[in-house]
């Protein structure tokens, strides 16, 4: 089966099967990204599967019979392991059973290091293939309910929040002062200098992660075993935003970076945290809700192979595949960056710590950046600034988005294409709303 002649639109035409611990069917976007992956990659070196817990090294004959399958472009490939018969599926990055139909997720490292993973939800339990169409058509009507939810933006995020007080029990549980998380927590936020500034800590709160926790293990031990055990270990880490950010990332994940908010002073169009003996440098992006209460999030992240990112780039992608993300400079960095394609499966939001500061001084124009776009001057790009908008609207599309911009700033694509392709994957109303909104600014 040629992968040229065909494959990639018979598996996009036919009818979606929910993965290994995949939360909805997989659709066309998932193939797309299956489809843009599979073309990227060079050749394999090493394959695994996602079993017991952890990632497991394809063995024996099978990686040579894999590998020469993936040199031919061949989408899918039949091999045996331990005595079973499977198929790979390269696209949907499943490995399935013959006899049992079921699914597995399935990873690859390439000759050049470079990792390739499937969408962050995969992994995890098996599922049998005569259980898809049952559990696929639940899934479908609760993603609906999802994505309508999160196309609301952050502000309904900041209104719940206003409301109750707090993020609800579910996604952020306030912790006692006795706590002896919140002590540890709250001595690593203010022994840094914020003590000094005149920071007061009003709450400390626990995020809740369930599958969030489990796609952010599988990442570390595909990094540790494509670079090393050290490109694999997390990092502690500051994120600062509005309060409005700060609640969607809590609920729903991150759906923009916070580069904006750092003007020229932003080492690429990426999520930037600072380490954890520099929380001030975050909470200068914060922003305070109507309480006067500022927010920052103390997160787990895994940086892989980072390279240095000079101050004003507009990068949003690692340069090569010899890296997987990016900071300010090498020794004692002050920006760590995660690109926005892996900010939702490298980055683990852990505790929010809610405080007043009258000291706290915001980078200076940078409390505007992301709700008051100035109108643009003649010759200036205003992709990101679109975006940034289109991302409020449609949050659950701004990865896509960031992928083909990327292309675009890199010459991949030209600009008359890269405007068709926001007008069919956005739609003309959405487009419409922003810059009508931008020309209000």
């Amino acid at each position: 089966m040629d992968f040229s002649s065909g494959d990639v639109k018979a598996a996009v035409m036919r009818p979606a099967v929910p993965v290994a611990g995949v939360g909805a069917a997989v659709g066309p976007s998932a193939l797309l990204r299956g489809w843009r992956e599979f073309r990227r990659s060079a050749a394999p070196a090493r394959f695994l599967c996602f079993e017991d817990g952890g990632w497991v090294d394809v063995a024996g004959d099978a990686v040579g019979q894999l590998r020469r399958a993936f040199q031919d472009r061949r989408a899918m490939a039949e091999a045996a392991c331990g005595g079973r018969a499977y198929l790979f599926d390269f696209l949907r990055m499943v490995r399935i059973d013959a006899a049992t139909g079921e699914e597995t997720a399935l990873a690859w490292i390439d000759d050049r290091g470079a990792c390739f993973f499937p969408a962050p939800d995969c992994g995890g339990r098996k599922r049998r293939r005569d259980d898809a169409p049952e559990e696929a058509e639940a899934e479908s009507s609760s993603g609906v309910e999802e994505r309508s939810g999160e196309s609301r933006g952050a502000e309904d995020a900041a209104k719940r929040m206003k409301a109750s007080g707090a993020w609800g029990k579910s996604a952020a549980a306030r912790l006692e002062e006795s706590d002896k998380y919140y002590q540890v927590v709250s001595k690593l936020f203010l022994s840094y200098g914020m003590a000094s500034r005149g920071a007061a800590i009003t709450a400390v709160r626990k995020v809740g992660q369930g599958a969030k926790a489990k796609a952010f293990q599988q990442q570390g031990q595909l990094l540790a075993a494509a670079r090393g055990a050290a490109a694999g270990t997390p990092k502690f880490a500051w994120y600062g935003a509005s309060a409005e950010d700060v609640t969607a990332v809590v609920e729903r994940g991150f759906a923009r970076t916070n580069a904006p908010r750092l003007g020229g002073r932003k080492h690429g169009d990426g999520l930037h945290l600072s380490p954890p003996q520099c929380p001030y440098t975050s909470a200068m992006l914060a922003k305070a809700d109507g309480n006067g209460e500022t927010h920052i999030v103390l997160c787990r992240v895994l940086m892989g192979r980072p390279e240095v990112v000079q101050a004003g780039s507009s990068q949003s992608r690692p340069s090569s595949d010899a890296y997987d993300s990016a900071v300010d400079k090498v020794d004692n960095p002050q920006w760590y960056v995660v690109w926005s394609k892996d900010m939702n499966t490298r980055v683990l939001p852990e505790y929010v710590v809610s405080f007043k500061c009258p000291k706290l001084q915001p980078i200076q124009g940078s409390s505007e950046a992301t709700s008051k776009p100035k109108k643009p001057s003649p010759g200036r790009d205003m992709f990101p600034t679109l975006l940034a908008e289109i991302e409020q609207l449609v949050p659950d599309k701004c990865h896509i988005l960031q992928e083909y911009y990327s292309n675009f700033k890199m010459g991949q694509i030209k600009k008359d294409q890269f405007i068709r392709f926001l007008r069919s994957y956005i739609g003309d109303k959405v487009l419409t709303t922003v810059a009508r909104k931008l020309r209000r600014c």
